[in-house]
């Protein structure tokens, strides 16, 4: 892996031939988003009927484990970060996979409740640490717009092997035995396996060099930069909208609106296109901090469409129901490309870059909120209130997204420098 200031930023674009980036390290990243997120997609169908029907596990005991282990990855966030800082952040994303792999397939050994719990933990605390680390080993394949072109090409591959994993799942789950559900969790532990070796081939990278005299600066920078923790808490707040598509819509094309119940698949898969063939492009110009803060306030526009159009689905005849909830949905996705781009750019250029990892395991921390108060907010406004409840929701995006600009203003669009020896 390059940065900038190690032979230049490495391209985002793909080649004109290939679905695939240009040889280098983003091609290698590439191949390691790819097959990592297969086996996440292979996986996200069955992790609770494996447990469940197979293991034994009772289903709020399986939703308590992996909520416990959500907690545990969050807590480790900032720590990891901060390692990635000051050691080679390949290693931090090469054993937090590879250990994954590993407890991925323990699972396949366990029969009750408190092995099933610790595995948790020890997932989420790899997960932690990997997702930290990739935060630096992306941060450091560019800069600024560059920056954001990689990210926004990863996640277009994230959705692409989201994608073919969950369509692959249909076979495991058509033949519905033990034996199928195995092979899909080794299927996943595999792809973990996988990907850390490709993470591995990428080039070395260490840490800034620091100064004569100095020491480096304490895990607890970030949680002293207030514009920075704003800027997570309000990108956690808006994350809400994912929560809508998960929680919220599907109950809402159901029990409200006279769609076929089917018809929550097709948006579904209308939101993955989008996502795959767009959003690189719509993350174009979001490198500049003050420029994200303005194309998120675009975002929070979008979304308020979509939440006035969700709503207004009520009470349509099935035929006008559909369409309507395909435009609420194109709204949907173009708010949530624009401001996956804005979030980037941000999350980045408020940062400090030689304290990348902790920041951006702050900024993972904010996300934390969406997942947080995500499920009850959505189902007491949209579900509990109906139409009304669609509109506040409408306004809490647009207010929460335009925060973003009177909240950048005047900052760099890099992160200063260490300011000295205790940062």
């Amino acid at each position: 892996m390059v940065s900038a200031h190690e032979g230049g930023p490495a391209r985002a674009e793909p080649s004109r031939r290939s679905a695939l980036p240009p040889p280098g390290p983003l091609r290698t990243l590439t191949k390691a988003t790819l097959a990592n997120t297969m086996g996440n997609g292979l996986y996200y169908t069955v992790e609770v009927l494996f447990f469940a029907r197979s293991v034994g596990i009772p289903v709020h005991r399986v939703a308590l484990g992996l909520g416990v282990a959500a907690v545990f990855g969050l807590l480790v966030s900032i720590p990891a970060g901060h390692l990635s800082d000051h050691w080679d952040p390949r290693y931090v994303v090469a054993v937090g996979a590879a250990g994954q792999g590993l407890v991925m397939a323990s699972f396949t050994l366990i029969h009750t409740f408190l092995p099933f719990l610790l595995l948790n933990i020890a997932a989420g605390v790899l997960s932690g640490a990997a997702g930290a680390g990739r935060s630096v080993v992306v941060g450091r394949m560019g800069e600024g717009e560059s920056r954001v072109r990689v990210l926004a090409y990863q996640r277009a591959v994230t959705n692409l092997g989201m994608s073919v994993g969950i369509a692959l799942s249909g076979v495991g789950l058509a033949i519905g035995t033990r034996s199928a559900y195995v092979a899909m969790v080794l299927g996943n532990a595999l792809t973990f396996v996988v990907a850390a070796g490709y993470v591995l081939r990428l080039p070395a990278t260490s840490a800034r060099p620091v100064e004569p005299g100095q020491r480096r600066p304490p895990m607890t920078v970030v949680l002293r930069d207030r514009r920075y923790l704003s800027a997570a808490l309000l990108n956690g707040l808006f994350g809400v909208h994912f929560v809508i598509q998960s929680v919220a819509l599907p109950l809402w094309v159901v029990e409200d609106t006279r769609a076929p119940h089917w018809w929550v698949s097709v948006l579904l898969v209308v939101n993955t296109l989008v996502v795959i063939f767009l959003q690189v492009r719509a993350s174009r110009g979001s490198g500049d901090v003050a420029r994200a803060a303005r194309v998120y306030r675009r975002a929070g526009l979008c979304v308020a469409v979509a939440c006035v159009l969700y709503g207004a689905a009520h009470g349509l005849d099935p035929v006008a129901a559909c369409a309507v909830l395909v435009l609420a949905v194109l709204a949907h996705s173009l708010g949530e490309i624009l401001s996956s781009g804005a979030a980037w750019g941000i999350g980045y250029g408020l940062a400090r870059e030689d304290l990348m990892g902790q920041y951006q395991g702050a900024f993972s921390f904010g996300r934390s909120v969406s997942g947080i108060v995500g499920p009850s907010l959505v189902t007491a406004l949209a579900i509990g209130m109906g139409r009304e409840g669609w509109l506040i929701l409408a306004g809490g995006f647009v207010v929460v997204s335009t925060a973003f600009t009177p909240l950048v203003a005047g900052a760099h669009r890099t992160a200063p420098a260490s300011l000295g020896p205790d940062g």
